[in-house]
């Protein structure tokens, strides 16, 4: 009988110091005060490098886009995530559709001086002859569509997007 009292005591006990122990809170120290254990390593802890915003094709029609918009008084919003500009209606599906958009993104926006959309800009180079692009560039239309945006599609050509950058300035009427 004196053992089970005393096997009970020892759980008790070590229950009653498991529970001291995990209750225990890390005080975490005043702002400003808390010095790291370890050297901070950037490089070792996170394996990113900087890269250009636009490719050499996409910088060089943001700078012929860029003068004729500044001309304007147009502003110019590169690589936007469609989730950015776009919200979900659909609140039963709502994951499903944010998942078309999440990770999509837009190559140009033009927008007026307050930031009012009006018109998408899609560079379309030799990919987006694949079944795969197609299907994307397929969705992107029939997203502007929806939200009754124009998406422009321009070429990507040896000759000068003077004009065609001119015939969606005229067709947007700025």
């Amino acid at each position: 009988m004196d053992t089970i009292y005393i096997l009970i005591i020892l759980v008790a006990l070590l229950l009653l110091n498991v529970i001291l122990t995990l209750s225990k809170k890390r005080r975490l120290p005043k702002a400003g005060t808390y010095q790291p254990d370890f050297e901070f390593k950037p490089c070792e802890i996170y394996p990113y490098e900087k890269k250009m915003l636009l490719t050499k094709t996409e910088y060089k029609f943001y700078m012929i886009l860029k003068k004729k918009c500044d001309d304007k008084n147009l502003l110019i919003c590169p690589k936007v995530r469609m989730e950015d500009f776009l919200s979900v209606t659909d609140r039963q599906n709502f994951y499903k559709y944010r998942g078309y958009i999440k990770s999509r993104h837009i190559d140009f926006l033009i927008c007026n001086s307050k930031l009012y959309l009006l018109a998408g800009l899609e560079l379309d180079d030799y990919s987006h002859q694949q079944e795969k692009a197609k299907k994307i560039d397929d969705f992107k239309d029939n997203v502007f569509h929806t939200i009754d945006l124009p998406l422009y599609r321009i070429k990507v050509t040896d000759e000068d997007y003077d004009k065609q950058i001119d015939y969606m300035l005229r067709d947007l009427r700025v």
